[in-house]
């Protein structure tokens, strides 16, 4: 949630024309396409979703949100696209506004579904031993995905961007 916020602060910035660095926007498209999503969501669609469905009551829950992770992916290779060509006051800058915010209101009602449905369900659902083992697995997936340290640098990232925009 806290790169929202920053998001949130960009998208000001840019839509007043102010100049944004180019490299603190690479950094949360890289923020989002290689943790959010190839991780995050990755690890939801490879191993949590699966065992989610095996309740059928679960499907339409786990529709809704691979439905907003397909949606979440646009935005990105949105932003990803207008990047190419952004300079402050642009259009290019419009459209990355433009698709951070629609990414911000789609992934805090993304996130509140998951610790208000998902998360609770799957922790009554799954036994001790299935969490257990898809903890590992999460682990092995997001070392494999996005390689041994990056979670830390992303972190330290996201703590850089906060600094700036938020403090």
């Amino acid at each position: 949630m806290l790169m929202l916020s920053v998001m949130k602060k960009v998208t000001e910035k840019l839509r007043a024309g102010e100049e944004v660095s180019e490299e603190h926007l690479n950094k949360i498209l890289e923020f989002l396409t290689n943790f959010a999503d190839k991780c995050h969501h990755g690890k939801e669609e490879d191993m949590l979703f699966p065992e989610m469905v095996k309740n059928p009551a679960n499907q339409g829950l786990v529709t809704e949100l691979l439905d907003e992770h397909a949606t979440a992916r646009v935005y990105i290779k949105n932003i990803s696209a207008a990047l190419v060509n952004y300079a402050p006051g642009n259009s290019e800058a419009t459209t990355i506004a433009e698709n951070m915010e629609k990414y911000i209101v789609l992934l805090t009602e993304h996130v509140r579904k998951e610790n208000g449905d998902l998360f609770p369900i799957a922790n009554k659902e799954l036994s001790e031993e299935t969490q257990k083992q898809m903890e590992e697995r999460f682990e092995k997936f997001e070392q494999e995905v996005i390689g041994v340290g990056k979670h830390e640098e992303y972190h330290g990232w996201l703590d850089e961007l906060k600094q700036f925009y938020l403090d």
